[in-house]
């Protein structure tokens, strides 16, 4: 057997979290996730922190999701910028703070992802949470 990439470790952690051509099985996943997001691909760091946000295959733990999130984003993964500047923004997990919201909405915004984009302007537009 070969030694798979992380890339593809990514795709079959998340045909099983779909239930893609293979049972859903999101432990499975969150260990193929683990495995490709220790290879450095960040997508798959996003998406374990999503695991640890929701309680996919594990319990929920809102200080790994935000770490994970946050290596995302240092990653230069769209989505995970807009994730740390919404939590900034709205106070999840950590206290609010508008400058570091606001710094990670515009890297969100000037990142190559469509739906980071997006989603970041909502954000921004929404302005601090009350």
């Amino acid at each position: 057997m070969t030694e798979k990439s992380a890339q593809e470790l990514f795709e079959l952690a998340m045909r099983h979290i779909y239930g893609d051509g293979v049972p859903e099985d999101n432990v499975l996943a969150l260990r193929l996730l683990t495995q490709a997001r220790d290879m450095g691909h960040v997508e798959a760091a996003y998406n374990l922190g999503i695991c640890y946000h929701y309680g996919f295959g594990a319990a929920v733990d809102l200080a790994k999701a935000y770490a994970l999130y946050l290596e995302s984003a240092e990653g230069g993964y769209g989505k995970g910028m807009e994730l740390m500047g919404r939590f900034y923004n709205q106070g999840i997990y950590v206290e609010r703070d508008r400058g570091q919201a606001e710094y990670w909405l515009k890297k969100a915004m000037e990142s190559s992802d469509p739906a980071a984009v997006e989603e970041a302007r909502k954000e921004w537009e929404r302005g601090p949470s009350r």
